[in-house]
């Protein structure tokens, strides 16, 4: 059953055998592999319950539900903003869709004894399964990725089609808004249907607000609801035998903290990842409306590989997809200037330059109990950014745009590959808008040889669930 701020209107303590803060991805798909096995869960979800009639396709209605602080959320110098996501199904409500399996590379830089990449595939494909991924074909690709396809061809870099989870999509482009038509294969269309079949408890508008720890162990967990008037109504405390924290790389660091859980490395909240991207704008004579259609089908990777050596490049570019509103907090510009540069919006094809990041943040509480997320570019990725928008300028030009446009506070206009070799593409905090939907890494596992005594140190073990 799935519980809403209206159902808890009493204090109440719930017993279960695994409670798992965390309704997104990860956290669903442990839930319904428990479930399954005959154990008790419960779900701690600190945003709504919501369902596809209301998904409304209304900025200014679904961002404050589906996005932490409304999607406004930035780290400590303001310069890039991280979109955290919110509500049962977690992040999977409001993303592209898009999935891409990880690369053995990276698994195998994890050098964990007992866990490789031929161990992890087959749950991987597991869900792919589950979620009915498939190749976007190409009748369905939208006239600016098949423009950013024009691009990639002309200029003979590798590139391909993209998979998605969607099954029965009418192509609307309001994917980040929550799909109104059902058709995203996520969580909580695929896993929560079969969590409370088996009798699993979702307890949504609840926020996990401290583990508390008894002889090393996790004893219980206190919550509290919260009607949407973010009104307290209740205080919900839950026992169970494991705790399973899947609240991602802001909020779980965050309860961590908040429980003062044993953190005998200090490795809490620290090591965050957030694969930034900035964005190009291509211009076209024709009308492209990059908002339309699937978003997010092509991709270039001629410069993404994955290496231990920072200087390696690993810049991964695919097409944006923003509504005109969403758009028009990114565009630079006041008055005349902004709202020129919007009328030129139907025809713009955005691409975005993402790199997988070595910088390294740290995650916290600030004053008054909100986030500070301590993240700052180290000159090597800010180097990668800059060589993602001269490519991605290139791949725009080659494909037929009359000009491109880097949205800096000062906008930077390129109408020739002589221009584009020219420009000063340094990324700078602030001149340009950055963008983080990936954060990860706050809550770094560590290979821990037993002690001869002793001592209150807390392993995350990773189960072989669907991750």
């Amino acid at each position: 059953m799935i519980y809403r701020a209206t159902h808890l209107q009493q204090n109440k303590t719930w017993n279960a055998d695994v409670c798992i803060i965390g309704t997104g991805a990860g956290g669903s798909a442990a839930a319904s592999k428990f479930s399954s096995k005959g154990l008790k869960v419960i779900m701690v979800e600190a945003g709504e319950f919501l369902l596809p009639k209301d998904m409304n396709q209304r900025e200014q209605d679904m961002f404050p539900k589906l996005f932490y602080e409304g999607g406004a959320r930035r780290t400590r110098d303001k310069s890039i903003r991280v979109i955290h996501g919110k509500g049962v199904g977690g992040s999977t409500l409001h993303n592209i869709n898009l999935c891409k399996k990880p690369p053995k590379e990276l698994i195998d830089h994890w050098e964990l004894d007992g866990f490789s990449y031929q161990k992890f595939l087959p749950s991987v494909n597991q869900v792919w399964q589950d979620l009915k991924v498939s190749e976007i074909d190409s009748s369905q690709r939208n006239t600016a990725n098949e423009l950013f396809k024009k691009g990639i061809d002309h200029l003979g870099l590798s590139g391909g089609p993209l998979f998605h989870n969607r099954v029965g999509c009418y192509q609307s482009g309001f994917c980040e808004l929550g799909c109104s038509f059902n058709a995203k294969m996520n969580a909580l269309r695929v896993y929560v249907p079969k969590i409370i079949e088996n009798a699993g408890i979702i307890l949504s508008e609840t926020r996990a607000k401290k583990l508390h720890v008894r002889n090393k162990k996790i004893s219980h967990l206190t919550c509290e609801v919260f009607n949407p008037q973010n009104q307290k109504v209740s205080t919900q405390i839950i026992r169970a035998k494991h705790f399973v924290s899947a609240a991602g790389a802001i909020e779980s660091p965050l309860l961590f903290q908040r429980s003062d859980v044993p953190d005998p490395f200090g490795q809490i909240g620290k090591n965050l990842r957030l694969h930034p991207g900035v964005v190009a704008l291509g211009v076209f004579e024709q009308t492209v409306n990059c908002w339309q259609g699937i978003p997010q089908s092509y991709e270039c990777d001629e410069y993404l590989k994955f290496s231990k050596d920072p200087n390696v490049n690993r810049v991964w570019l695919i097409t944006s997809s923003a509504h005109p509103i969403g758009a028009s907090s990114i565009v630079p510009g006041f008055g005349e200037s902004h709202k020129s540069m919007m009328r030129q919006y139907p025809h713009i094809v955005p691409i975005t330059p993402m790199i997988h990041d070595f910088s390294a943040g740290h995650v916290s509480s600030s004053f008054g109990g909100g986030v500070d997320i301590n993240y700052s570019l180290i000159q090597s990725d800010r180097d990668q950014l800059s060589l993602g928008l001269k490519k991605a300028s290139k791949i725009l030009l080659a494909a037929g745009a009359t000009k491109v446009i880097i949205p800096t506070r000062a906008p930077i206009t390129l109408k020739n590959f002589n221009e584009v070799e020219r420009a000063n593409f340094s990324v700078l905090n602030w001149d340009l808008d950055m963008v983080a939907v990936h954060p990860m890494g706050s809550l770094s596992m560590e290979i821990i040889q037993k002690p001869a005594r002793s001592i209150p140190i807390f392993v995350i073990i990773i189960w072989k669930i669907y991750l």
